[in-house]
């Protein structure tokens, strides 16, 4: 992932070749006997290891439901919502693969007919569907800027995450998130976009 984004089209390209019908792999037995493993001895983990995460609250209509719920519909987006990005800072250790069994938090609510919270497990524990991508690329130094006609080379892959639950933000964000166990690649989802255009003039 750190190599960048030539190095994952080219990865993509070749792996394409070699799932390919009457490739050498397809051939070769011997070669898929060692390239192939049951899908029923496979324990699936995280497409990375998540080093830290921020949630972006980028969504206008989701934006915007939640503001009627809370202010009203003439109130809904808040001043600065389309002038900065909204965004939270995740706890990395949170994020779990799909299909690990979640716990219920605890933490401190309001009761209604209550005048001090008190301390006990989540009652309004939902999801609510997210979507996720991994940026990869070379590392960059404290300080050092991205520009956002490079951005879209530094974005790996995508992936769908799921959390909720009605605490504080910071147990609310930093409780238990599934994340996918396969990133699509930027250049999967991309095929007709500049950039495979970009890729097709320079191979000529």
């Amino acid at each position: 992932m750190e190599l960048g984004y030539d190095a994952w089209a080219a990865v993509r390209a070749r792996t394409i070749q070699l799932l390919a019908r009457n490739s050498e792999l397809d051939r070769d037995e011997t070669l898929k006997r060692g390239a192939f493993v049951s899908q029923g001895s496979v324990k699936m983990h995280l497409p990375a290891t998540i080093g830290d995460y921020t949630d972006f609250y980028s969504s206008i209509h989701h934006a915007t439901n939640v503001g009627v719920m809370f202010r009203g519909r003439e109130n809904a987006l808040m001043p600065n919502w389309k002038h900065l990005p909204v965004g939270y800072h995740g706890r990395a250790s949170s994020v779990v693969v799909s299909g690990t069994p979640i716990r219920r938090p605890l933490g401190q609510t309001l009761p209604v007919d209550g005048a001090d919270p008190v301390f006990g497990p989540c009652r309004l524990l939902d999801f609510e569907l997210e979507m996720a991508f991994f940026i990869g690329g070379p590392e960059t130094q404290l300080g050092e800027r991205v520009s956002v006609t490079e951005s879209r080379k530094r974005i790996f892959g995508f992936t769908n995450a799921l959390r909720a639950a009605n605490l504080n933000p910071l147990m609310k964000l930093g409780y238990d998130a599934w994340a996918a166990v396969r990133a699509r690649t930027i250049q999967l989802l991309a095929r007709n976009s500049e950039l495979d255009r970009d890729e097709t003039l320079k191979r000529g």
